[in-house]
């Protein structure tokens, strides 16, 4: 009976010591579940902000867009007026009975542009800003649309010049033929892209005033290094403004000059 009660209660000891022991499973997540979801904050930046590249309206030569392109129309059409006109290029301007400019050498070559309607609309005894004439700037051709800088677009003028001196192709007095050309066509210069300064109203009879003295005035702002020109055989290259001499002998259509390299 004695070993009978020691076994129960020995029973009974174990059975209380093992139910203290035992503890509730304890959840890994809980913590985590009464906590509001993170939020993810962008790392601050700190490199130099990025801001758009400064526009320079005064163009380098080379990257004028469709520049070349638009030369070699301009080309075509004094080749084609030339070639219709007993080999001589127009005129810098035409003139009235009293001798007075009234249209550029760019109205006169609209018929070889595909702009006779343009060409016909205009009075050709009338100066370039008379009643009937000024209304038609607003029609200019994107060949002469020459230039980045809005304020020379929104005013129609173009920056695609003659060279104009006795000595050039584009002389005041008119009348040069090809054969005129004795200094060779690859080394005579027909037309300039000239600075935005010196853009010009398209109609009217106002270029580039070139001479031996500073032959590279008004072609060195849109790039420093050159400018960009049509030569009398189709050709556009960017010509260096330096040194002078080399530029009034590409202007000039017989000197004879040697264009040092």
């Amino acid at each position: 009976m004695r070993i009978f009660s020691f076994l129960l209660l020995g029973i009974l000891l174990g059975f209380s010591s093992g139910c203290k022991s035992k503890k509730p499973p304890v959840d890994k997540n809980a913590d985590s579940a009464k906590q509001p979801p993170a939020t993810t904050t962008p790392a601050a930046t700190t490199g130099t902000p990025v801001t758009p590249p400064v526009v320079n309206m005064k163009r380098n030569a080379v990257a004028r867009t469709g520049t070349g392109s638009k030369l070699g129309e301009v080309f075509k059409a004094l080749d084609l007026y030339a070639n219709d006109n007993n080999g001589k290029y127009p005129p810098a301007f035409t003139k009235s009975a009293q001798g007075s400019p009234l249209l550029s050498w760019r109205v006169l070559i609209l018929p070889y542009i595909e702009q006779q309607n343009l060409f016909n609309k205009f009075n050709q005894n009338e100066p370039w800003d008379g009643p009937t004439n000024k209304p038609l700037l607003s029609f200019m051709p994107k060949m002469y649309l020459s230039s980045g800088n809005y304020d020379v677009n929104i005013a129609f003028k173009t920056t695609f010049l003659a060279p104009v001196a006795k000595e050039t192709v584009f002389s005041p007095l008119g009348g040069v033929t090809k054969n005129s050309v004795t200094d060779g066509f690859s080394n005579t210069i027909l037309v300039v892209d000239a600075d935005d300064d010196f853009a010009t109203e398209w109609t009217r009879p106002v270029d580039l005033n070139v001479n031996a003295q500073n032959p590279a005035l008004g072609l060195t702002a849109s790039n420093p290094a050159g400018f960009m020109a049509l030569f009398c055989d189709g050709s556009r290259k960017v010509v260096p403004n330096r040194p002078y001499p080399n530029v009034w002998a590409m202007f000039t259509i017989g000197g004879g000059e040697q264009v040092n390299p």
